[in-house]
């Protein structure tokens, strides 16, 4: 029984892994979101309304706003918007699939449903899989172009400067990472 319960604790950290990294994701789209808005010295105000979005709309705001004016960055959000979709997917398993839960048997799986179409999809889950799918929720936010990490400073920088080629002098935004100055304009 012990050996039961051990893998009930270890499935139930692993999905509250899962839920937070997804959140820091979420609100990493926000964050981006907020600058789709058209004054950036008002994005921490934009934040707000971001951050109450649909999970789907934060995704569809950001590409939208990508293929009208960032088009330079739209090779790069095609690949990470396509795992945005995958892991939203699963997602949906983990966050509303449970009709019913038991400690895991033997084997350490669960099955979860979710509705498509007119009927119910499931899916097992384990341990080792949700563990595998926060990994690639970890990658997608802070590895290679993540949306935590190199994207969000390259999104920023290319529409700080993007702004900043709209406005006068007095409305221009210094960007800066790590103390550093990235943005084109470096002031007055």
């Amino acid at each position: 029984m012990n050996a039961r319960i051990t893998k009930d604790k270890e499935f139930k950290e692993a999905i509250g892994a899962f839920i937070i990294a997804f959140s820091e994701l979420e609100y990493g789209l926000a964050d981006l979101g907020s600058m789709t808005e058209f004054d950036l010295r008002k994005k921490s105000s934009y934040f707000i309304k971001h951050v109450g979005f649909p999970f789907e709309r934060k995704v569809s705001n950001l590409s939208d706003f990508i293929e009208e004016h960032l088009t330079e960055l739209k090779p790069i959000w095609d690949e990470l918007k396509v795992e945005i979709g995958q892991i939203n997917y699963e997602r949906r398993f983990i966050a509303h699939g449970f009709i019913q839960y038991f400690l895991p048997h033997e084997s350490s799986t669960t099955s979860t449903f979710i509705k498509k179409g007119k009927e119910l999809v499931e899916r097992k889950h384990d341990s080792k899989s949700i563990k595998e799918l926060t990994n690639r929720i970890y990658h997608l936010n802070t590895g290679k172009n993540g949306i935590n990490g190199e994207f969000h400073t390259l999104f920023t920088k290319t529409r700080v400067n993007q702004w900043n080629s709209l406005v006068n002098e007095n409305s221009k935004i210094v960007y800066k990472v790590n103390n550093e100055i990235i943005s084109e304009w470096k002031g007055k």
